[in-house]
């Protein structure tokens, strides 16, 4: 609270005084006094969020509040509080009176009150017990919140302030050594000692995707499977008896209340704005609840634990950690059981984890090994031989080996095509090492960053080690057909994510001649480059390029093609005949991309698959599309416009033919 200069302190407190006298005294009533932030934050005004401030004033025995007086933190003055108080007791509504006792918690307003009111009889005293101004803030935040508000961490068991600030200087470590760049949500790590409390002996690292960062917790390794496989996480956490526990850095407004006053008022650390340390239990029946100081001091522990784990540690499967905690030092031994043991392909099938499509090349390059130097005069006879040696048996690179370094390196990354987790790391690492032209490697270590700029330049060494690794021979002599050839499909996957991820970096015209050089590459297209292209292309104002590329390609009948066909014709020809015929052949593709496109952006992840003319269609259609529609002017509201145009036609067809049924 700032003050004003002591002179005006002074004579505003003299005017304060004079404004009370002659009003009566209320025996056995007592007010309750403070400033307090709001429950609620301010987000657009300056770079950073705040809570307003309000002087408050309570009757305790009347049940009444005085008028709130709302401002910014740094407007909030003696005066100001002081003027809210005269007002309550001058409030015409409220009688006119004053207490015999006046209760608040800020030692300088108390000592300002105490002088100046003893000369009207009122007592006035400094503490931290105002229960009725505390019940009434509560309220106030369930008001604003539309619910009780959540617990914040001193509400848990035991918890002190040196608790919390012992949490948070080890979120603090965590989040600086973020280990979230060498594990994912995959590799479950078993806290082999101490044994952690009920819930928290199985842990993963959350922000490999650069989303949600912090720790994800369970109480038996099964659990974290059967949540990966389970169509809807939330009715298999709705049929548990116990709750989960979560620990996710956040951005102060993210975090309850409570727990934001905990950090202003104390000072505790945090290592940025979005990283606020919360662990809370969330229950099936929705109630949430705040660690014990022994749980808080365990999860305190395995923060401290995890960043002093280094990558050497990790790789090793089983690694031991000394920590320092408020009772001493501690040893943590952490292991991850997937390293130690690899699971096989059935068992990460029985976890839900989807089988890579690009293992089933590992199969194609053996019979590539197998056919080579074979002198076989038929496709008969080639057909044959392939039936008699790969039929009904699994892929076994010893029975057809690596002919050279490169493929020696590739057979790594098919191992890790069908791995998760850190191993797909390892196997990536494994694979450059026996050979640095092993594109399908720096596929691998970019699929698993976060960061675009990071992985366009993993995709970038992927591409100069796919063009070393073919030769410039088998770019002149094969074009047309790429994909055919199975040698040529690692350049192929690093050049589309490197394309991918200048677009994202907003390397626009470079991303669409990546794309176009992939298309004359392989114009059969089974990578579904087209359908990236296209719209890049017409954000660019390519129109005609893009026009002539559909023109000579083969047409389809997919909810993409269709639409793209649609927003061409319109970009050509603005509002006419040839747009609106395109764009009702669209609709009657999908129609429900027209309401995807116009809808705000989704949260939810685009859906794994589809079938023709679905809503999982229109999604996926309306997310590849949905840029070059912003981008196009009036397009959206053209796509607004047609779609209530044909509605109103339907509704009409439909009373004609109810009128010719009724007669």
């Amino acid at each position: 609270m700032t003050s004003p200069h002591p002179a005006r302190i002074l004579s505003a407190m003299e005017l304060f005084i004079e404004q009370l006298r002659g009003l009566p005294r209320r025996p056995g009533e007592s007010w309750q006094g403070a400033v307090v932030r709001m429950p609620t934050w301010i987000t657009e005004e300056g770079p950073r969020p705040y809570r307003p401030r309000v002087a408050v004033w309570i009757a305790v025995k009347a049940g009444t509040m005085s008028r709130p007086d709302i401002c910014r933190p740094d407007e909030m003055n003696l005066g100001r509080v002081l003027g809210g108080l005269v007002g309550f007791a001058t409030d015409p509504e409220l009688g006119g009176y004053l207490p015999e006792r006046i209760e608040v918690r800020d030692p300088a307003l108390a000592e300002h009150l105490q002088g100046a009111l003893f000369t009207l009889g009122v007592e006035v005293a400094c503490t931290d017990e105002l229960t009725a101004l505390d019940l009434a803030m509560a309220q106030m935040a369930e008001d604003l919140g539309g619910g009780p508000q959540v617990p914040g961490l001193l509400s848990g068991d035991s918890v002190t302030v040196e608790a919390a600030r012992r949490f948070a200087e080890a979120a603090v470590a965590f989040y600086q050594a973020a280990p979230w760049k060498h594990l994912t949500d995959e590799d479950l790590i078993q806290i082999e000692s101490p044994e952690g409390p009920t819930g928290l002996r199985f842990a993963t690292v959350l922000g490999a995707a650069g989303q949600t960062f912090g720790l994800g917790f369970y109480n038996k390794s099964q659990e974290c499977w059967d949540i990966h496989r389970s169509d809807d996480p939330e009715e298999w956490f709705s049929r548990r008896k116990r709750g989960v526990w979560n620990l996710t850095l956040n951005g102060i407004t993210e975090i309850p209340v409570s727990d934001a006053d905990l950090w202003e008022d104390h000072g505790l650390p945090v290592a940025g704005d979005r990283a606020y340390p919360c662990l809370m239990c969330y229950s099936p029946d929705g109630t949430v609840k705040r660690p014990s100081a022994a749980v808080l001091g365990f999860a305190e522990s395995l923060l401290r634990a995890l960043a002093r784990s280094t990558e050497e540690h990790i790789d090793s499967g089983r690694w031991t950690v000394a920590v320092e905690m408020a009772g001493g030092p501690s040893q943590f031994t952490l292991a991850l059981p997937d390293l130690l043991k690899p699971p096989t392909h059935q068992e990460l099938m029985k976890r839900g984890f989807a089988p890579d499509r690009r293992t089933m090349e590992q199969m194609q390059a053996q019979m590539h090994r197998f056919l080579d130097g074979k002198d076989l005069k038929s496709m008969d006879e080639v057909n044959a031989a392939i039936q008699r040696e790969f039929m009904g048996k699994p892929a076994d690179p010893t029975r057809f080996p690596p002919r050279n370094a490169l493929e020696e390196a590739q057979e790594f990354c098919y191992q890790a095509f069908d791995a998760i987790g850190r191993r797909q790391l390892q196997l990536a690492r494994k694979a450059l090492a026996v050979s640095p032209d092993c594109a399908d490697a720096y596929v691998l270590l970019a699929e698993r960053t976060s960061d675009p700029n990071e992985a366009a330049e993993l995709y970038a060494k992927g591409v100069a080690a796919g063009e070393r690794g073919l030769g410039r021979e088998r770019f002149e002599m094969d074009a047309g057909h790429f994909w055919g050839i199975i040698s040529t499909r690692p350049y192929m996957r690093a050049r589309l994510g490197l394309a991918q991820s200048l677009e994202q970096l907003g390397r626009e015209v470079e991303a669409v001649e990546h794309y176009r050089e992939l298309l004359r590459l392989n114009p059969g297209d089974n990578q579904g480059v087209r359908y990236l292209y296209l719209p890049l292309a017409m954000k660019l104002g390519r129109d005609a390029e893009a026009a002539r590329f559909m023109k000579e390609s083969q047409d389809e009948e997919s909810a993409n093609w269709a639409y793209t066909r649609a927003l061409l014709a319109y970009r050509v020809g603005g509002v006419s005949a040839p747009a609106r015929m395109e764009l009702r052949k669209a609709m009657r593709i999908n129609p429900y991309v027209v309401p995807c496109l116009l809808a705000e952006m989704p949260q939810e992840p685009l859906p794994a698959s589809y079938s023709p003319g679905s809503r999982e269609e229109a999604m996926i259609c309306a997310a590849e599309l949905r840029s070059v529609f912003t981008a196009t002017p009036g397009a959206r509201e053209w796509l607004d416009d047609e779609a209530r145009r044909l509605r109103r036609q339907r509704r009409k067809q439909e009373e004609e033919r109810g009128k010719k049924k009724r007669r």
